[in-house]
């Protein structure tokens, strides 16, 4: 089991746009409510990573490809709900974000400076969260796995386009690494 003092929490694409997009806000926001009593209590450092919605590829074949590919994934989002706007509002209040780390593309270690901020720390072991679980937290798992790292992935600070992407891609991922929630966390680490 991961310990706080070895610990860091990597929020990926923690913003209001990739927020927009995710069919459990309100697990997000209640899971996010236990994450910031966890870094209070145990002083356990944040790093941010952020990349564009929407980036640019050269290859135009690749381009058309994954157009193609975000569309049928959009196609199974929840439909927008009147509490959407206080979702949001909450959400924006929730932490600050500071130390954010710029990166390119799905995989958070592509091209970024983030194993270099996480070295920093000198820390092994991430509790991975964010958006979106099928690309980004997916991607950076198992990418984080490789690079030794001791991850856990948290299952209700991280979300994605509908419930069926979000459940198959949890199951792809604790195939690598650990995914836990904030309710199993309390009970090893309680705040």
């Amino acid at each position: 089991m991961i310990k706080p003092d070895d610990s860091i929490i990597v929020l990926v694409n923690y913003n209001t746009e990739f927020f927009r997009n995710c069919f459990s806000k309100m697990e997000f926001l209640m899971g996010m409510d236990y994450i910031n009593n966890f870094i209070d209590k145990y002083r356990v450092p944040v790093i941010f990573t952020e990349r564009e919605l929407d980036y640019t590829v050269e290859n135009p074949e690749l381009l058309k490809l994954r157009t193609r590919k975000e569309e049928n994934r959009m196609k199974n989002m929840a439909p927008p709900s009147d509490y959407d706007k206080g979702f949001i509002e909450e959400f924006n209040k929730k932490i600050k974000v500071n130390n954010t780390v710029k990166t390119w593309k799905e995989d958070i270690f592509y091209r970024s400076s983030l194993e270099e901020e996480i070295s920093k720390t000198g820390r092994r072991s991430i509790f991975l969260g964010g958006f979106f679980t099928d690309t980004d937290i997916f991607i950076s798992s198992a990418n984080a796995n490789i690079r030794e790292y001791n991850t856990i992935v948290v299952s209700d600070i991280t979300s994605t386009y509908s419930e069926r992407l979000y459940f198959q891609s949890l199951e792809m991922i604790s195939q690598f690494v650990d995914v836990t929630d904030t309710r199993d966390l309390e009970q090893y680490y309680p705040v």
